[in-house]
């Protein structure tokens, strides 16, 4: 495998563990700090400080009540998405969003909601990833093949 291979797989894993670990801190204790953090990690980067702010607490909003698994859990794919654009733009944020996921991790309660471990997949590795009892699957390599040529 190539290391082109390899480093787009471990921006596809940092961005839904920093997209996972961020929505887990919404509605706790550790908000604040995560919305400052995160926030910062994309101004230093050339993204309106405001903007990402707004963001944050726009979505932070929507995790309240007996809601807030789901909301959580529906919010994982757009800041996924987010941080992905992030690492692209600067692969060197790749380590400044693992230094965020474990400040954030430090601050979590136990029974954080939502919470993942942080998983760097290689080789012909699938990643699975369970977050608040829901199941997502992210295939990092090309489908698989049948000796017939369609995907297994």
């Amino acid at each position: 495998m190539s290391e082109l291979h390899e480093a787009q797989q471990l921006v596809e894993t940092m961005a839904l563990t920093g997209a996972t670990t961020v929505a887990a801190a919404m509605g706790t204790d550790a908000w604040q700090a995560t919305r400052g953090w995160t926030a910062r990690l994309f101004h230093r980067r050339g993204h309106d400080l405001g903007e990402v702010e707004r963001q944050l607490d726009n979505d932070a909003a929507l995790v309240v009540g007996e809601e807030a698994e789901e909301a959580r859990s529906e919010l994982v794919p757009p800041w996924r998405r987010r941080l992905l654009a992030l690492l692209r733009e600067d692969p060197q944020a790749v380590e400044e969003l693992q230094e965020l996921i474990d400040r954030i991790r430090n601050r979590l309660p136990a029974a954080a909601p939502g919470m993942t471990q942080n998983v760097t997949a290689c080789g012909q590795a699938i990643v699975n990833v369970v977050q608040s009892g829901h199941q997502h699957n992210r295939f990092l390599d090309a489908p698989r093949r049948t000796e017939g040529g369609a995907t297994a």
